[in-house]
C-alpha cells in the first residue's frame, strides 16, 4: 500500500480508537504482570515447517535486497518463510528507470537468494498508481503505451519465468477508501476505464503459465470498496480476461476486520474460480501495556479465519520491526521486534498454522495438547497455563472441524495466557 495513501487511515477510522482503548483498559489488569522480561525463543518453531505440512505458502513481502546484508535478517527469513516478494524493486521506475535501460540486479539478488533457500518468489508490482518514471508518463498515445507495456512485461516476465510463480499485476486500482470507482491513474487516463483488461492480457501473453493477481487494500474494512473490487473482477472473469486471483493486502489498524468478512470475500471469489491470497498483512496498534496480547489476538484471528476459508497463500509486509513502516506513531506492526526476538504474534500465528494442519489432516482436536506444549517449550507460554491453552485450542479445533471459523477464532484469548520461562540460546 502506498504510504501517502495510508497517512489518513487512522483518522478515517477514529471511531475504532475508543473501542480499542476500552478493550485494552479492561484487559490491562489481567495481562500487565505477564509481559516477559526477556523474549521467548522462536528457533525451536518454524512457520515454514508448519505451513509445509499443509501445503501453504507463508511469505514475507517488502524484502529490500539490501536487508540481506543483515546476517540476522538473512538467517530468519528462510527459517520462517517459504516465499518472498520485493518491496519496490519490481515497480516500473526501479526496474526500467530510463526507456530501454533495465536494471535487474536487485531482483536477481532476491531470486538467487530464494533459489538457494528453496523459496518461492512473487512478482509484486508490475503496475501501480505510483512509481512510474517520467519518460513513461510522457507517453499519451494508447498504442505507444501498450507497446511500452508489452516490452516492459515481456522483458521482466520472460527473465523470471519459472522463477516468479505468481504476479501482482495491478496494485491499488481504487481510491484509498473506495466508493468512487477506479482511481484515474496514468494508465486509466491514457488507455481508458477498461485498461485493466488490456494490462492482464499483455501480462498473460508475456508468461502464459504465470498466475496473475489483482492486489487491493482495505477491502476487509470498507464494504463499498469490497463491492467495487468484486464487480470489477467478476466482469473481467465473465469476459474471459486472464485473471487468476485476488490479493487482499490486509494492512490492519487498531482492530481486525469484522469476523466472517475474510470468509465471505474468499467464498465470493472461489465461486468465480479464483484464488485468494493475503498479501501484505501487518497489524498497527497504539503502544500500550497490552499491545502484544492484542496484536497476537488479531494475527491469530485473521490467520485462523483465512486458513479455514481455504486461503493457502499468506504473506506479511515484512517480519521484523527493524525495517517496518507504520502510519500510526509508535506502532510496531510485525511478528519480530527490532532485535529479531519473536513477539506473541509470532507464536499465535504458528499456533494457527499448527491447529489448522492437525484439524485438516486428522479431523480431531487431540494434538491441541502438543501445540500448547510446543509453546511452553519455546517460552511463549507459562507452564502453569499449558492446560488452559490446551482447552482453548481443543475448543477451537472442534469449531474448525465443524466449519465454524468465526467461533474458533474467538476460542483462544491470548491476553489470558501468561508467558513462560525463556529458553536460553
Amino acid at each position: 500500500m502506498n504510504r501517502h495513501q495510508l497517512s489518513d487511515v487512522n483518522s478515517r477510522r477514529g471511531f475504532r480508537k475508543l473501542r480499542t482503548f476500552v478493550i485494552a483498559a479492561a484487559l490491562t489488569l489481567v495481562a500487565a504482570t505477564y509481559i516477559p522480561a526477556t523474549p521467548a525463543d522462536a528457533s525451536v518453531l518454524s512457520l515454514r515447517e508448519k505451513a509445509a505440512e499443509a501445503g501453504i505458502l507463508i511469505g514475507s513481502g517488502a524484502v529490500n535486497p539490501a536487508y540481506l546484508d543483515d546476517p540476522q535478517f538473512a538467517r530468519v527469513l528462510p527459517q520462517q518463510f517459504n516465499s518472498l516478494s520485493p518491496e519496490n524493486e519490481l515497480k516500473w521506475s526501479f526496474v526500467q528507470p530510463a526507456q530501454g535501460a533495465f536494471d535487474f540486479s536487485k531482483l536477481d539478488r532476491l531470486v538467487d537468494f530464494a533459489e538457494e533457500h528453496d523459496m518461492a518468489v512473487k512478482g509484486h508490482g508490475l503496475i501501480s498508481g505510483c512509481c512510474n518514471p517520467a519518460w513513461l508518463e510522457q507517453i499519451r498515445d494508447p498504442n505507444q503505451l501498450r507497446a511500452a507495456m508489452t516490452t516492459h512485461f515481456q522483458a521482466i516476465m520472460t527473465r523470471y519465468a519459472g522463477k516468479m510463480d505468481r504476479w501482482d499485476v495491478a496494485t491499488e486500482v481504487f481510491s484509498t477508501f473506495g466508493g468512487t470507482g477506479l482511481a484515474q491513474n496514468y494508465f486509466y487516463q491514457v488507455l481508458g476505464p477498461d485498461y485493466l483488461a488490456q494490462v492482464f492480457q499483455i501480462a498473460h501473453t508475456a508468461d502464459p503459465n504465470a498466475k496473475l493477481f489483482i492486489n487491493e487494500s482495505l477491502v476487509e474494512y470498507y464494504p463499498a470498496k469490497r463491492q467495487e473490487l468484486y464487480a470489477l473482477v467478476s466482469d473481467l472473469v465473465a469476459r474471459g480476461v486472464p485473471i487468476h486471483g485476488v490479493g487482499l493486502e490486509t494492512h490492519l489498524t487498531l482492530s481486525p476486520p469484522e469476523p466472517g468478512v475474510i470468509t465471505e470475500i474468499a467464498n465470493s471469489y472461489k465461486a468465480l474460480g479464483l484464488d485468494v491470497a493475503i498479501t501484505e498483512m501487518d497489524v498497527h496498534l497504539n503502544p500500550g501495556t497490552n499491545h502484544d496480547a492484542d496484536q497476537a489476538q488479531i494475527y491469530w484471528s485473521v490467520v485462523s479465519e483465512a486458513l479455514a476459508a481455504g486461503i493457502r497463500d499468506i504473506s506479511f509486509w515484512g517480519f521484523t520491526d527493524k525495517y517496518a513502516y507504520t502510519w500510526l506513531p509508535g506502532a510496531k506492526p510485525l511478528m519480530f521486534n527490532d532485535n529479531y526476538h519473536p513477539k506473541l504474534a509470532f507464536f499465535a500465528t504458528w499456533a494457527a498454522l499448527a491447529l489448522h494442519t492437525c484439524v485438516s489432516s486428522q479431523g480431531a482436536s487431540g494434538p491441541a495438547g502438543e501445540i500448547a506444549q510446543a509453546l511452553v517449550t519455546s517460552g511463549a507460554v507459562d507452564t502453569r497455563d499449558a492446560s488452559k491453552l490446551t482447552n482453548m485450542l481443543r475448543s477451537a479445533a472442534n469449531d474448525l472441524g465443524a466449519r465454524n471459523a468465526r467461533s474458533a477464532a474467538a476460542r483462544v484469548e491470548w491476553a489470558k495466557v501468561r508467558v513462560g520461562p525463556v529458553r536460553q540460546r
